[in-house]
Order: C-alpha cells, then sequence, then structure tokens
C-alpha cells in the first residue's frame, strides 16, 4: 500500500498543479473583449437586410448606411470587419448577447429597454416615421391616429420600433399585422389584409423607389406619434462587457459625422440631410 502511495504521489502533485491553474485559464478566456480580439481577427457584423441600413445589392455585397459607416470608423481605427451575418430582426440583440457576432448594424433605434441589454455606440442618424398606403390613400391613413381612429389594420416588422409606437397609442393587439421582413408586410398590403404599412422615412423612400408596380405611396413623414416623438436615433449595438471599445469607437466617431464622407454614404442610400443625428446615446438611454 505504501508502495503504490509513494508512486501515486507524483500523479497527485500534477493534478493539484492542474486545478490551481485551471480557474486562471478559465478567467483569461472569459476576460477576452472586443478590444482584446478585434486587432487580430476584425469584426464579426450582424445585419437585418433592410435598406436603407444594410442591405444585399445585385451583386450580392452588403451595402447601406449603417454597414458602410462602420466600415469607414473601423478603417479610421486601423481595424476592419471579418465577417458579415444575416439574421431575422428578433434574433439580432440574443446572438450579440450570445457572442456569435461583435456588432449589430441594423439601423437598430436606441431606447432605454435596449440600454439594459446592450451597449450603444453614439447614433448615426435620426429620421421621422410614416406610413406605406395603397396608391391613392383609400381609407385617407396619414398617422398612427387614423389607425386609431377608424380602427384600421397596421402591417410593420415583428419587434421593431412600430410596433410598440402603435401599442403604446392603443392600436388593438388584433389591429397589429406583424411580419417577418417588408416583402412580405406589402405583400399583406396588396392582399388587403392590412390598409398601411408602419416604416421610418428613409426607408419607406427606399422601399417604393424598387416597387416597379407604381401601386404603393409613402405619406408625409411625421415627427410625433400621440404626442411623444417618433423622431427615432439608430446606433450600433455591442455588447455590455465591450464597453470600452464603444468608447474608443465613439471617440473616432463622433468626428466622423457629420463630414463629407458621412454625407456621401447617407446619401447615396436616400438620407436627407435633416436625417443626421440631434440626441446623444445618453440621452436617449436616460442616462
Amino acid at each position: 500500500m505504501e508502495a503504490n502511495l509513494k508512486s501515486f504521489m507524483p500523479r497527485l502533485r500534477a493534478m493539484a498543479v492542474a486545478a490551481l491553474l485551471a480557474p486562471v485559464a478559465i478567467v483569461g478566456a472569459q476576460a477576452q473583449t472586443l478590444n482584446d480580439t478585434v486587432e487580430s481577427k476584425g469584426a464579426r457584423v450582424a445585419y437585418f437586410n433592410y435598406a436603407p441600413f444594410a442591405y444585399v445589392n445585385d451583386k450580392g455585397d452588403v451595402i447601406g448606411t449603417d454597414v458602410e459607416i462602420l466600415k469607414a470608423v473601423l478603417s479610421k481605427m486601423g481595424l476592419k470587419v471579418s465577417e458579415e451575418v444575416a439574421t431575422d430582426w428578433g434574433n439580432l440583440i440574443p446572438g450579440l448577447k450570445a457572442g456569435r457576432y461583435d456588432v449589430v448594424a441594423a439601423g437598430m433605434f436606441v431606447n432605454p429597454k435596449r440600454c439594459a441589454e446592450v451597449a450603444f455606440s453614439e447614433p448615426t442618424f435620426g429620421i421621422k416615421a410614416t406610413l406605406i398606403v395603397p396608391k391613392g390613400n383609400p381609407k385617407g391613413l396619414k398617422r398612427y391616429e387614423d389607425i386609431l381612429s377608424k380602427g384600421a389594420v397596421l402591417a410593420a416588422v415583428s419587434g421593431t420600433a412600430q410596433v410598440a409606437a402603435a401599442l403604446g397609442l392603443g392600436i388593438a393587439r388584433e389591429n397589429i399585422k406583424e411580419f417577418p421582413d417588408a416583402p412580405t408586410a406589402l405583400a399583406a398590403l396588396r392582399a388587403g389584409r392590412a390598409d398601411a404599412f408602419g416604416v421610418d422615412a428613409p426607408s419607406g423612400r427606399q422601399i417604393l423607389a424598387k416597387l416597379p408596380e407604381g401601386d404603393m405611396a409613402m405619406v408625409e413623414p411625421f415627427d410625433d406619434i400621440g404626442g411623444k416623438s417618433a423622431v427615432d436615433h439608430g446606433a450600433f449595438a455591442f455588447r455590455k462587457e465591450d464597453q470600452a471599445f464603444v468608447d474608443r469607437f465613439n471617440e473616432v466617431m463622433r468626428g466622423f459625422i457629420g463630414t463629407d464622407a458621412y454625407v456621401a454614404i447617407n446619401k447615396a442610400h436616400g438620407m436627407t440631410a435633416d436625417e443626421a443625428p440631434v440626441k446623444t446615446v445618453s440621452e436617449l438611454c436616460g442616462k
């Protein structure tokens, strides 16, 4: 027994050392943040296929205001995008938090609820709301308030600010039809299953520009819904633990917003000069 114990002692010592070192290795892996990895690996980007923020052109390239502003700012930091991942809107934040990608570039509106889940960059735009309706606007819908008063049906992309605004105004849940993307929402509008499609103004312009049928129209954009501001600001979303990187990113992006390069990107995708951000991320998050 004593001989067996003596022969086993080296193995016990090796196991003890491994046990002591294991937590160190685990802590080191957990401490890895975007600041640690982006220099060598680049940033993995998730987007939702929705113009003008991020969408695929005829050549199969991912383009749009968010995608191109992100690449421009990263380039000024000496960094790059390593991967572009398309996903459903509802998967953007859960996938980010799960570490499947490093940043969301999808024209995501900043609000306190989302601020509790992710770290937002400074905003890249401030835009009004609008409605897409059948040409001739047969129900005379010019605002969300008209949808409420007339008992009309609103189409919207699932999980977006448009759904929240409609519910907040008091539009009945059964009068809000949610769809995974703009094409299916437009199909519902054409089929008479909805009376209007709630979107932001830049997206509305992009959607109409790509409709050869010419059977839809956009109402005059508005800046409030039920007395609450409908000028939404969008920004890039990062993981909370990557706040140090977000601070670096913001320093560069503050100098980029408003430059000729920034204006050129927005103009190329139908954004207007009055759609630049007017609030900071701290104001939008309620800090």
